[in-house]
């Protein structure tokens, strides 16, 4: 830990990590796809010191399914 994150407390940035994406044609060979390798990380990382954490889960109001990270749709059920 920084000197001045002990003196001063961490300074958050969020941050994300995207997945690699591949683009690959279809059977047909005439269009391209996406495919994405995993999924997207949302976190926040300290300007000074470089720690980091996960961006706690979200329960959106009235609802009792959290909200997916970054984006206002429910996260789906059963993973």
């Amino acid at each position: 830990m920084n000197f001045f994150c002990r003196l001063l407390g961490h300074t958050w940035v969020h941050k994300s990590d995207d997945p690699k994406i591949a683009w690959n044609t279809t059977k047909s060979m005439d269009e391209l796809a996406m495919t994405a390798s995993g999924v997207p990380r949302f976190y926040e990382e300290c300007a000074r010191c470089g720690a980091q954490r996960d961006l706690p889960v979200r329960v959106r109001p009235g609802s009792a399914t959290p909200a997916a990270p970054g984006g206002d749709e429910p996260a789906p059920a059963g993973g």
